[in-house]
């Protein structure tokens, strides 16, 4: 039984992993450079708390180069320092922005965000929603770029996104896993099959959002406003996915500051991973689960003389395999897009490193999270 179990489980782990990199090397929904018809868009961005970041994130919005009619709505879910003045001050000499306010005595629920989103796209006038993170600086070209996938007949987009930071190891931990998520985003995108969403840099048309049933069944759940959200309007007939490969529009986003804050933040996207409506998926993310629970056990079995090594060597290898031929080819594709160096291609030092630690990261987070032993903004 031992014998099979860590076979059967590195087998499953590279089996996705070799259908994420097929999905890679697709060439998906080829990207719009022109569009004989400009989509109206609605920027939508939920705020809490977000004096640090407000003005910056609405200074770049305001620079967006895009020739179409567009709106940007700020959603301010009951902050309680100045951003919410910040934001007005900014509405009244800036005729495309505009400020809602979720009461201070809204009722309390697990995922307020999913509400102040929902607040936003009922008051959006755009046929085309995106939306953002309160604390994203978007390049100039992002809203355009977007914009074109969906005038291409894409229902449904998603940008990529980069972490910013600091030379330390924390940031570069960050930037190279988010890389990593990027590229599984992109695969999923690619067979127009997309298994993770992130909210950071994602549209999709309003009319479906409405249609699937927007977020009305996920307001109990502490995430979901993105990957939960895309597997619902993968089910309506004729929904098309397309991924933005365009370098000019990545999405820059911030880092957390400390190893705890990481956890807590992993914490919660793990929250819901028995909760997905496929059952099937529900028990492909266990499957990996048990894979990284079992790299972070056998060791120290290994240590205690129960397990010979090759019980660990060998799904552990298979692991940084897997892992590098995804972060190589996608970190390429990314450079090829750029035709230039890419941040992808200069990470890749500290691989090892972010393989080890990511193991009993990954092994604590899922248990935090679905006990829902964590905290997200106060």
């Amino acid at each position: 039984m031992l014998q099979i179990l860590p076979a059967t489980l590195a087998t499953a782990y590279l089996g996705l992993m070799l259908y994420l990199w097929l999905g890679l090397l697709k060439k998906g929904r080829p990207r719009a450079t022109v569009a004989a018809t400009l989509p109206s868009v609605s920027v939508v961005i939920p705020m809490r708390n977000e004096e640090a970041f407000i003005k910056n994130t609405l200074d770049a919005i305001n620079a967006q180069k895009y020739a179409g009619e567009w709106q940007a709505i700020i959603v301010n879910d009951r902050s309680t320092d100045s951003s919410p003045q910040i934001v007005h001050n900014f509405c009244q000499t800036h005729p495309n922005f505009s400020l809602i306010d979720i009461p201070q005595n809204a009722p309390q629920i697990a995922s307020p965000k999913k509400r102040a989103l929902t607040t936003g796209f009922l008051a959006a006038k755009g046929e085309f929603l995106l939306t953002a993170d309160a604390d994203c600086t978007p390049p100039p070209n992002w809203l355009n770029s977007m914009a074109l996938c969906f005038a291409n007949g894409a229902s449904v987009v998603q940008g990529s996104k980069v972490n910013t930071g600091g030379k330390n190891f924390l940031h570069a931990y960050q930037r190279l896993e988010t890389l990593g998520f990027t590229l599984i985003e992109a695969a999923g995108y690619n067979r127009n099959k997309p298994l993770v969403a992130s909210a950071a840099s994602l549209g999709y048309s309003k009319a479906l959002f409405f249609k699937c049933g927007g977020f009305e069944d996920l307001y109990n759940l502490a995430s979901g406003d993105d990957d939960m959200l895309i597997h619902k309007m993968a089910k309506i007939e004729g929904t098309t996915f397309a991924y933005n490969w365009d370098t000019s529009a990545i999405m820059p986003t911030a880092p957390v500051d400390s190893w705890k804050a990481l956890l807590q933040q992993r914490a919660r996207w793990g929250s819901n991973g028995t909760k997905y409506e496929s059952k099937i998926y529900s028990a492909f993310l266990f499957c990996i689960y048990a894979f990284f629970l079992w790299l972070l056990i056998s060791p120290w079995l290994v240590l205690a003389n129960i397990l010979p090594l090759n019980y660990f060597l060998l799904p552990f290898a298979a692991k940084l395999f897997a892992d590098f031929l995804l972060l190589f080819t996608g970190a390429l594709r990314f450079r090829h897009h750029s035709r230039g160096n890419h941040v992808g291609l200069l990470l890749l030092w500290c691989f090892p490193f972010v393989e080890l630690i990511q193991i009993p990261l990954f092994a604590a987070a899922v248990p935090l999270g679905m006990l829902g032993l964590y905290r997200w903004k106060n």
